[in-house]
């Protein structure tokens, strides 16, 4: 049900295609990259490992998960971040460290 619920929303959009289903994630790296995805919807979870391997094989993609409940999900991309530091001094330089640590920490989660 949740599926046919995602595809009319997809199907509804003049913009957007559906290209293709698949049940499981045995094949599911392949089919995005072969259909060309730009964006993989995918009904329940997805641990980061699973995201990771399909996101490195179509980086330019982005992963939709929906949460089985259908009330929540989480949106899976790989994106390089910079931040310019415009004056090094010790007080700045911990502040950036400090900043990407506590990133990595909000993303791990």
């Amino acid at each position: 049900m949740l599926a046919d619920i995602v595809s009319a929303i997809v199907a509804s959009q003049t913009d957007f295609e559906l290209v293709g289903d698949a049940v499981g994630t045995a094949g599911l790296a392949l089919a995005a990259s072969q259909a060309a995805a730009d964006i993989l919807i995918r009904g329940g979870r997805l641990q980061r490992r699973e995201a990771l391997r399909l996101l490195w094989r179509s980086p330019r993609m982005k992963i939709v998960t929906i949460d089985p409940d259908g009330h929540g999900g989480a949106l899976y991309e790989l994106r390089l971040d910079r931040s310019v530091l415009d004056e090094i001094s010790p007080i700045a330089l911990v502040a950036a460290i400090r900043g990407a640590e506590n990133s990595n920490r909000r993303a791990a989660r």
